[in-house]
């Protein structure tokens, strides 16, 4: 009886140094990431999740691109632009209510009667319409000064080449600082026209 005794502690013993046998358990095994291989599907799925979200919340961050309204075309030809000479402004003096009265003045370039017979009666993007256009004065650089009427209101205008076409340079209804025709080249020295100097002083342009 010894014997088996002595068996069974000698199983025991090995049972518990080795298993006995018993099949062990299993344990997790860890994913080693390979630049050259694609991460197993959960990790995958988490992964595209997680670069989903990070586009969204970029998207959401990034400023709204509000794209710029674009003027429409003129269907005027092209007007060359005069060399910046300076010297003095030539008083004109017309007033008209319509395209044809426009197209009558002499006294205007060719190219400013087309572009302001294409004011009159028209309505522009702000929606107001010109009733009435006077114009005062005109200088051989490519400018123009003068008053015009619409249903927005009244105001004074320098009209200006720019981007070989006749361009509204300034309008204003109250004496604005001089620097502003400064800047745009506006020659000095222009009939009637009223600006504020550095001082804040209303004086001749």
């Amino acid at each position: 009886m010894r014997t088996p005794l002595m068996l069974a502690g000698a199983c025991l013993l090995v049972a518990a140094l080795s298993g006995c046998g018993s099949t062990p358990a299993a344990t997790p095994s860890m994913w080693t990431p390979d630049p050259t291989q694609a991460p197993p599907t959960g990790e995958a799925e988490l992964a595209t999740a997680e670069a989903t979200v990070g586009s969204a919340e970029q998207q959401s961050q990034a400023p709204e691109v509000v794209p710029s309204a674009e003027a429409p075309a003129s269907s005027l030809p092209p007007v060359a632009q005069p060399p910046r000479n300076g010297g003095p402004w030539t008083t004109v003096d017309v007033t008209a209510t319509s395209a044809s009265q426009v197209m009558a003045a002499a006294s205007l370039p060719e190219t400013l009667r087309a572009f302001l017979a294409s004011r009159i009666g028209i309505e522009d993007d702000a929606g107001c319409t010109a009733s009435e256009i006077s114009v005062d004065a005109v200088h051989a650089d490519g400018f123009a000064f003068g008053t015009e009427e619409s249903n927005c209101g009244g105001s004074q205008v320098v009209w200006g080449i720019t981007e070989s076409q006749w361009h509204y340079i300034v309008a204003f209804e109250d004496a604005i600082p001089c620097r502003e025709f400064t800047l745009n080249d506006v020659p000095t020295g222009v009939p009637g026209l009223r600006c504020l100097d550095a001082e804040g002083t209303a004086a001749d342009y």
